[in-house]
């Protein structure tokens, strides 16, 4: 409190000295706030000339946000609810998706039990008992154990272990076959292929 006029007179220059610093600084550098709230209502907080935003705790957004240029997550990264990807990209690294689809390492797809392998042949579909169906550039083949079934634009073979049978155009083969004596079968000859009513044989 001034107690004369004199030291009302030495007030002033302070006071004016105290408005100008006010009226040309910066008003929020250096500033904190603490147990409080700032609130911008149609306005904008813009950050640039290599300035950031540092967040320590919690980022809660409720609406669209939209990212142009580079995105980077490093941590866990976890969205809840549906989501969308658009566009061409790139994942370095394995990706295990926890549910129906699994993306292995080596670009093996696992569905359930099943497992699609590119790097088997041209590819292959390889299923929980072992049975794989797979390509090899020109024919198409299903297998489980000693059994394949081979199937080509030429070609058509069925094959258990030595047994085969196999088709093209106009022909038959078949090799490893049981044989029988050609003298214990009326009318047999050596090479001829008969029949019994359910398996065929080859005459020696």
């Amino acid at each position: 409190m001034a107690r004369d006029l004199n030291a009302l007179w030495d007030w002033i220059p302070k006071l004016v000295r105290r408005i100008e610093r006010l009226e040309s600084g910066a008003l929020l550098e250096n500033s904190s706030i603490t147990g409080g709230r700032m609130r911008f209502i149609g306005g904008l907080l813009r950050i640039d000339s290599g300035g950031r935003v540092e967040i320590v705790g919690t980022l809660q957004i409720d609406g669209t946000t939209t990212v142009t240029g580079t995105f980077t997550v490093t941590g866990n990264f976890k969205v809840t609810g549906p989501w969308r990807l658009e566009g061409p990209g790139d994942i370095t690294g394995n990706v295990d998706v926890t549910g129906t689809i699994r993306v292995l390492a080596g670009g093996k797809i696992q569905v359930g039990n099943i497992i699609i392998d590119p790097t088997i042949s041209g590819g292959a579909i390889t299923f929980a008992n072992g049975a794989q169906v797979f390509t090899d550039g020109s024919t198409i083949q299903v297998y489980k154990g000693n059994g394949v079934v081979q199937i080509s634009d030429t070609e058509a073979k069925l094959q258990l272990g030595g047994t085969v049978l196999r088709l093209t155009s106009g022909h038959i083969y078949a090799t490893g076959m049981s044989t029988r004596d050609a003298s214990s079968w009326p009318g047999g000859f050596v090479g001829a292929v008969v029949s019994n009513g359910t398996e065929l044989f080859r005459l020696i």
